[in-house]
């Protein structure tokens, strides 16, 4: 197996190691966890950990583009 296949790579994080990559509290991700919301998780037994992929997926898929606001500031800076 080729070792920089980053597409079968698995790096899983506890709760508290993906909480400090999305900035938010463990408690927060659990709160998400039972409300069905947020990014996926892997559950093993009673254990939870997230995958590293899942969570900047999540972030990818939360991005948002400012072109409404970037065109409007555009058009202020001319008018000055």
């Amino acid at each position: 197996m080729n070792g920089n296949n980053q597409s079968n790579t698995v790096e899983l994080l506890t709760p508290e190691e993906a909480s400090a990559v999305l900035h938010k509290s463990p408690r927060v991700l659990r709160y998400w966890r039972t409300a069905g919301i947020g990014p996926a998780y892997v559950k093993l037994g009673k254990t939870v950990l997230y995958d590293r992929n899942d969570l900047i997926a999540y972030v990818r898929s939360n991005t948002v583009q400012p072109s409404v606001r970037a065109a409007i500031e555009e058009e202020n800076r001319v008018a000055l």
